[in-house]
């Protein structure tokens, strides 16, 4: 039997009523067979993501529901997949909410050659791109970069890879804010974080972290589609990657900063990686 009791509302949308200190209900975008599948990781261990979705709901300010993707799987007191709106007078802010991992982006690339091409080398396209993608647990690259220039990284994003030419700069036009968010500062990310990422610019990681060769089966949408080059056969390469040591150092160091913050506030906290503090405060 489920910890959690879950309600069906239509095929592809389950509920976790609101109970107990659930401050609203938590909602789960899934079919059946996931829905199925979650149940049996929570029957199986501790650490599970309906348990998750349900804690989330318990947090100070959260709106209408605790809700998950269809790409639920555990994460950091969130549920990856999760997503929670919050007050910005009465919520909380909490890293488990990013996730260890900040920054992970996917960013999608069209090849520019055939799904015929690929297929007829398949194997020595994945041999050259093994060899050519620093990918795995603790994995280098053959970057290597001082402090000042992990500043500048942190500081100006893309930009720093179109300089060192990784891209164009037309490609900034394609990544949101320009591969720059307006007023980072270096000088909140500790100097460990940095240190850990010297040699880890540009390499992919590991866990659900990839870069896949894939082509385009369906076009559901011909506008859309055509306005970014794609029709049926186009190959794209897809990369899902984050910010490697750095990211999860800051994760680290900031959940330090919330469970003091929690502790001040008194803020009820359904288990560990759900540490916070009010938005508007300091530590917020």
């Amino acid at each position: 039997m489920a910890r959690v009791e879950l309600k069906k509302v239509h095929d592809f949308l389950w509920e976790i009523p609101k109970s107990g200190k659930m401050n609203v209900p938590g909602r789960i975008y899934a079919d059946r067979e996931s829905i199925e599948f979650l149940i049996s990781e929570e029957k199986s261990k501790e650490w599970d993501a309906l348990l998750q979705v349900r804690n989330v709901a318990c947090l100070p300010g959260i709106q209408k529901a605790s809700l998950a993707m269809a790409d639920i799987h555990p994460g950091y007191g969130f549920p990856i997949g999760g997503v929670g709106a919050f007050d910005p007078d009465t919520g909380v802010v909490t890293i488990a909410g990013v996730g260890f991992d900040i920054n992970c982006g996917v960013r999608t690339m069209v090849a520019g050659v055939s799904r015929e091409e690929v297929s007829s080398r398949a194997a020595q396209l994945a041999d050259a791109l093994f060899k050519h993608v620093p990918a795995g647990l603790g994995s280098t690259g053959s970057l290597k970069l001082s402090l000042a220039e992990i500043d500048d990284v942190l500081r100006r994003g893309a930009p720093f890879a179109v300089e060192r030419g990784y891209e164009s700069a037309e490609d900034l036009a394609y990544v949101e804010e320009g591969g720059v968010v307006e007023g980072a500062d270096p000088d909140c990310v500790s100097t460990l974080a940095k240190e850990r990422q010297f040699k880890q610019v540009g390499t992919l990681g590991s866990g659900n972290h990839y870069l896949e060769v894939q082509y385009v089966d369906v076009v559901y949408d011909e506008k859309a589609a055509s306005a970014f080059g794609i029709a049926p056969g186009t190959v794209v390469i897809s990369i899902h990657t984050g910010s490697r040591a750095l990211g999860h150092q800051i994760g680290t160091d900031y959940q330090s900063v919330l469970r003091r913050a929690s502790e001040k506030y008194k803020i009820p906290i359904a288990e560990e990686e759900l540490v916070a503090a009010p938005i508007r405060s300091p530590e917020g």
